[in-house]
């Protein structure tokens, strides 16, 4: 288990923590990544056995109790992140991954919160390059964090999740505070 956790944070840092010119824009992979680490702001757990839809969605689950959970070394929740590693889940399986987070991205939203799957298989693509692969990940994993500004760029396509984000973020948008032109037009297109 030791060794799954050593080989998800590896990815972390040697990836979803630095540039790549395939997301299409500068920065960071995931933006959000390297402040939350650095806020020690993301919990780690191997989920082994895990290789079911019935065990993944209990993985679920549990992630959403340990991110709703008290005694995070930092008070700010925009930092929180719970990852679920899947050693023991095999690669021809990996795609499951792919039918958990959508049979319960629209729930979470509700709850202001966002799932993403990582595995070798994953074909999502980046927001900014939908033809380059970010989520492709050495080991299985889930993610779950609390819902973000940017996360217009997951939502604005499904009525659904983007009235969560709207209820959470639709006051910056009135306010003109927005400085990305692309999350203005999203949320624009979406409101509509």
């Amino acid at each position: 288990m030791v060794e799954a956790v050593e080989e998800a944070v590896g990815w972390f840092e040697t990836y979803l923590c630095r540039p790549h010119e395939g997301v299409g824009r500068p920065g960071a992979v995931c933006p959000f990544m390297v402040p939350a680490l650095r806020a020690d702001g993301v919990r780690v757990h191997v989920f082994p056995g895990s290789g079911d839809l019935e065990g993944l969605l209990s993985a679920v689950d549990a992630m959403v109790e340990v991110l709703r959970s008290d005694g995070w070394p930092t008070s700010n929740r925009a930092l929180h992140a719970v990852v679920a590693v899947l050693p023991d889940l095999p690669q021809a399986d990996e795609e499951l991954l792919d039918h958990v987070q959508e049979k319960v991205r629209k729930p979470l939203a509700r709850e202001g919160m966002m799932l993403g799957q990582f595995h070798s298989l994953c074909d999502q693509g980046a927001a900014r390059n939908p033809g380059f692969p970010v989520s492709r990940s050495p080991i299985p994993m889930l993610a779950l964090r609390w819902m973000a500004l940017h996360d217009v760029l997951f939502v604005h396509d499904d009525p659904d999740r983007f009235a969560a984000y709207e209820e959470r973020f639709g006051t910056v948008y009135r306010s003109g505070r927005i400085v990305d032109p692309l999350f203005t037009r999203l949320y624009q297109q979406a409101h509509r």
